[in-house]
């Protein structure tokens, strides 16, 4: 049945999906694949399949926000995709990550609404533990700097910083001095990814490019570090490293699983 939002059927896109946020993040993708072709582009939700290293891929926008990825990612569902590599953007919640960065999260904090409509927010959400690995692999490999941990998705890009900063409020307590605390990143998207995978039984998994840094244990002394995007050659080598990361994993993992 022909998908009403993505305007796609099954046959239209691959097994195999890299979901970026922008729609024009699919010429970076793309560029690296052996063949491709543009299958839809409704609402901005561009939908492009081709081959990489002999197998079908598919690169597909999800736009921002929880609300759009997760009717995106259903209706890829609904059309047989099995496997989903999320390649975005984040900010940094820890002093150490620099723009330009990448971050494998292996769970998200579920500080949105799209998947309370699904189940109460204690259930969790958590990336494909060989979608995980198979990241953490790649990049490994291509020896760059990347960083593992808990993302926080919410909602608002323009949020009271108070809620954002209530998420540090645990390194003022004294009883967690010597806490290290495993949030490493803020976006938009991928609680809905990896909890509608889990729901749906599918593999998802994602890697970030840090864009912006927003130390949690800084940001309530200074809030002008929240949500201030920067624009600098390191974000920007940093999501050509996302991607390189992202299809690594891929093929290790078709290679693996078929």
């Amino acid at each position: 049945m022909m998908q009403p939002h993505i305007k796609c059927q099954e046959g239209d896109v691959a097994e195999n999906v890299f979901l970026p946020g922008d729609p024009n993040r699919i010429d970076l993708i793309v560029k690296h694949w052996d063949s491709f072709r543009e299958v839809a582009n409704n609402r901005a939700l561009r939908v492009v399949s081709g081959e990489y290293k002999g197998f079908h891929v598919s690169a597909v926008a999800t736009g921002m926000g929880c609300p759009s990825a997760a009717i995106v990612l259903e209706e890829l569902i609904n059309i047989g995709v099995k496997r989903v590599i999320r390649i975005g953007t984040c900010g940094a919640l820890k002093g150490h990550i620099n723009p330009g960065d990448s971050i494998i999260p292996y769970a998200a904090v579920r500080a949105e609404g799209t998947t309370r409509e699904y189940l109460p927010p204690e259930f969790p959400a958590v990336a494909d533990p060989d979608v995980f690995q198979a990241l953490v692999a790649s990049a490994k490999e291509q020896q760059v700097v990347f960083h593992v941990g808990v993302d926080r998705t919410h909602d608002s890009f323009y949020e009271p910083i108070e809620n954002l900063a209530r998420w540090g409020n645990l390194t003022q307590d004294s009883r967690m001095k010597g806490w290290s605390y495993p949030l490493v990143s803020s976006e938009m998207e991928c609680s809905a990814v990896f909890f509608i995978g889990m729901l749906r039984g599918i593999q998802t998994g994602t890697v970030l490019s840090v864009n912006t840094t927003e130390p949690l244990d800084a940001i309530r002394n200074n809030p002008d570090l929240a949500y201030e995007l920067i624009e600098s050659p390191h974000a920007v080598e940093g999501v050509e490293k996302a991607i390189k990361i992202a299809l690594g994993a891929m093929a290790k993992l078709v290679q693996s699983n078929g």
